[in-house]
């Protein structure tokens, strides 16, 4: 069995070719990635290799073969803490909106421009390589103190695809502070988001209308709680940053895959058409409406 991850652009057309000349019929071969498909284009075979080259995937996505999730929320059951008070989210919260990206350059749509005329209508403290002050990206103290007196953060993903909701929007959550997310669909995130715990730019006309959201949400105390009432009825577990660069190749995730592999029988088994709807295609845009004009020309 043969593992492709971390792999951005150094796997050449020939390399495929050798790779796939030195297979034997019955060896799989597993794609690992928590980066989106336009950010794992070393993991993207040439055409001719498309329906050819994957047995099973391990990715981020839910209809993976193995599941790697940023993170995900779980209802209480029995453990239902009785000492939540919702208002400590809202205490010492004195700035409005933060972002915190050093990936100024995006592939698929113009992230640091829909934050520029954002921050044109209400103002939006931006930290990293693309804002005012850059932050250790591992330092977690000094990221909660720095995030952790704003109501709002825009968790902006590189990358419109589905199920893709990154350590971003985990991030957010698990700070205190309410996500503005691009990225995923709305349907996608009130599936597996905490309920009521973020605002989609798709539920807005306009990036005017949105502001004006934001705005009476941050102005009016019950608002802004409605937006924390999932923290009475369950928790988030979140992948911690540095954990993310070794995720996908811990123990459980090989353990997973090592199962897969003892149930596998090359002769029933196909291999995935790889640039389909389920991976190379899952990246189809950030929106039906006014964000469209946010998406760089394919």
């Amino acid at each position: 069995m043969v593992l492709f991850t971390d792999v951005y652009q150094w796997l050449t057309p020939d390399m495929w070719a050798w790779a796939h000349g030195n297979r034997s019929e019955a060896q799989p071969w597993v794609l690992i990635s928590l980066d989106s498909p336009l950010y794992a284009s070393g993991l993207t075979p040439p055409e001719k290799f498309y329906h050819t080259s994957f047995n099973w995937i391990a990715s981020y996505k839910s209809d993976s073969d193995v599941s790697l999730p940023f993170g995900y929320y779980e209802p209480f059951l029995q453990d239902r803490p009785l000492d939540m008070d919702l208002k400590s989210f809202v205490q010492n919260k004195t700035r409005l909106i933060a972002w915190m990206s050093s990936n100024c350059e995006t592939l698929q749509w113009d992230r640091l421009r829909l934050v520029n005329e954002l921050n044109e209508i209400i103002h939006v403290d931006m930290y990293g390589k693309c804002g005012e002050k850059e932050v250790p990206w591992n330092d977690r103290k000094v990221i909660n103190t720095l995030l952790g007196n704003h109501k709002f953060y825009l968790s902006f993903e590189n990358s419109c695809c589905d199920d893709y909701i990154s350590e971003k929007f985990w991030r957010a959550l698990d700070i205190g502070m309410v996500p503005i997310v691009v990225g995923a669909s709305l349907e996608q995130y009130t599936k597996f988001a905490p309920p009521g715990s973020f605002i989609h730019v798709e539920q807005f006309p306009s990036l005017a209308a949105l502001s004006v959201h934001i705005t009476i949400v941050a102005n009016n105390e019950e608002k802004y709680l409605e937006y924390c009432r999932w923290r009475e009825k369950g928790r988030i577990v979140v992948i911690s940053q540095e954990d993310q660069y070794v995720t996908p190749l811990q123990p459980q995730t090989q353990c997973s895959i090592l199962e897969r592999y003892l149930q596998y029988n090359s002769t029933r088994e196909k291999r995935l058409n790889f640039m389909g709807k389920r991976w190379g295609g899952s990246c189809r845009g950030c929106g039906e409406h006014w964000i469209k004009k946010y998406m760089f020309s394919s």
